[in-house]
């Protein structure tokens, strides 16, 4: 089953992901970039899917049309990438 990549926590897909639905467990928007199975750091502008708008704010909810929840992601990796985003957070902040 499909997991948040911010906390690991599986993700129940009996119903369609809506654009400002939040990940019960850590409150991250589910309809994001990061969630996406075509989310690719290695190809441009970070998407697999070449007839998708830029979106710049890759863990906020967005409008994409090709969006698609899947991106399986074990617990070492979501820990990994949670610490990452409250790092980068403590030093916009500053």
């Amino acid at each position: 089953m499909p997991a948040c990549v911010f906390c690991g926590h599986e993700v129940d897909l009996e119903f369609k992901i809506g654009r400002l639905e939040e990940c019960r467990h850590c409150g991250h928007y589910l309809h994001a970039c990061m969630q996406c199975t075509f989310y690719d750091r290695s190809y441009h502008n970070k998407c697999r899917e070449n007839q998708a708008r830029l979106v710049s704010d890759k863990e906020g909810s967005n409008f994409c049309e090709f969006f698609k929840f899947g991106r399986e992601v074990d617990k070492e990796k979501a820990d990994i990438q949670k610490a990452k985003s409250d790092l980068e957070a403590i030093f916009k902040k500053g």
